[in-house]
């Protein structure tokens, strides 16, 4: 396993992945629920996520599972939803003080059992069986105000359409449109089948950043798990994600809001995960494009040719996708379009000077060496690559983007295809304008 990570195994359904560190006065513990990512399944598990907080058998009310949390010096607990490489994580997190810092008193321990509450003993209507409709209700509400914000802010609605067109073949990403009703369908029925569900195949990951062994972790979880029969096969490592295949001539897609500028997307495939060997030239090979200050879209799109007001990239290593993304006049969405095409161009003839080079490995390693100061960072950092079993531990990771050259970097880049062209044009525009 990875060198920075200790790893032990209660059972064949619960597996706990430990960071050893002394450098924080907290204790953060992440308990996750390990199931295939299954699409028709979304809405029903992200409204699973956010009715476990509401009630459990011993706190019956938001209210109470708070108080009871202020009492243990104000833990933080968190929901998280994730997925990696096909498998999805449903979880909660809690951030507890050092038993250091309180005279011994264990408030891990103590913090454990609201969480195994939450998770494994939730309020259920006895009259019906299953979730309570006020809570359900509610959350359902919760979740089409995030679905409308989404819808109404253009950077983040722009971006979301891209990627929605450019995967719309493989069928795995869930639309925004639609969504309201589509989370108005659920119930509370249909959510404690989700439940039971997981329930019944349960298989737990645990990630602990700390300094107490996996084995008094083990015993900690012990105590809050429900009896489990039979056994399952794990899923760590086992998730597939289809890739897209590159487009002949790339899809443009041209739409309109009400907003005070344009929004163009632009999502190049690359076929590039982080299971591949090119994975640290991608990654470097983004970094100078436009994932930092001083990269080619912001120094010479932004900058020289002044034809955007924000400009950057990002690299989707589970998707094998760049994205580009810019906020433009609608007047200048060929020129802009143009300019960017020439800066990857540009990546892949080599014209990358040694500034360049230098600039962006030495921000890609402030970036991640900025991982260990912070647990959330490092359950990030590590996470996502136990799940896709990917082994490397952080100094290995730098030491591998240290080590590329130019020639690994331009490598990179003959794979990015541009795939997908989304515009969202601003308000006021003509929407028989010719942008051909």
């Amino acid at each position: 396993m990875m060198n920075a990570i200790e790893y032990t195994s209660v059972s064949d359904r619960i597996k706990i992945y430990k960071y050893e560190t002394d450098a924080f006065k907290s204790e953060n513990i992440s308990v996750f629920f390990c199931v295939p990512t299954q699409k028709e399944k979304n809405v029903a598990r992200s409204l699973l996520l956010s009715v476990l907080k509401r009630g459990t058998e011993s706190y019956p009310s938001q209210r109470q599972i708070n108080e009871r949390l202020d009492e243990l010096y104000a833990t933080l607990v968190s929901l998280k939803n994730q997925k990696y490489d096909g498998i999805q994580l449903l979880g909660i997190s809690a951030d507890v003080i050092k038993r250091d810092y309180t005279g011994d008193e264990d408030i891990l321990s103590q913090a454990a059992k609201v969480m195994g509450e939450m998770l494994f003993k939730p309020l259920i209507d006895e009259n019906t069986d299953a979730f309570f409709e006020e809570y359900v209700n509610s959350e359902k509400e919760n979740y089409k105000s995030i679905i409308l914000s989404q819808m109404n802010e253009p950077r983040t609605y722009a971006a979301i359409r891209c990627r929605e067109e450019m995967f719309s073949s493989l069928g795995v990403v869930d639309t925004l449109d639609g969504m309201c009703e589509r989370i108005d369908a659920q119930t509370p029925q249909t959510i404690t089948e989700c439940y039971r569900e997981i329930l019944d195949s349960l298989q737990l990951v645990v990630f602990y950043v700390g300094n107490r062994s996996a084995a008094e972790i083990a015993r900690e979880l012990e105590k809050i798990m429900p009896e489990a029969k039979g056994s399952t096969a794990s899923v760590i490592g086992k998730g597939d994600v289809p890739l897209l295949e590159n487009a002949g001539e790339p899809r443009e897609v041209i739409e309109s809001l009400e907003a005070s500028q344009g929004r163009l997307v632009m999502g190049y495939n690359c076929r590039t995960t982080w299971h591949d060997s090119d994975y640290y030239a991608m990654l470097l090979c983004n970094e100078i494009l436009g994932a930092s200050p001083v990269s080619k879209l912001f120094m010479n799109v932004r900058e020289r040719l002044s034809l955007c007001y924000e400009c950057s990239s990002v690299y989707n290593s589970a998707r094998g996708a760049v994205f580009v993304t810019t906020g433009i006049d609608s007047d200048n969405y060929l020129l802009a379009r143009e300019a960017i095409e020439a800066q990857v161009a540009d990546i892949k003839n080599g014209n990358i000077s040694d500034a360049e080079l230098s600039a962006a490995k030495k921000s890609i390693s402030n970036v991640y060496a900025a991982v260990c100061d912070s647990p959330n960072a490092i359950e990030r950092f590590y996470l996502g690559r136990i799940i896709s079993g990917v082994e490397i531990d952080l100094e290995g990771f730098l030491k591998k983007i240290s080590t590329l050259t130019r020639d690994d970097v331009v490598r990179a880049a003959q794979r990015l295809s541009l795939h997908t062209v989304y515009f969202l044009r601003g308000e006021g525009e003509d929407p028989e304008a010719d942008y051909e």
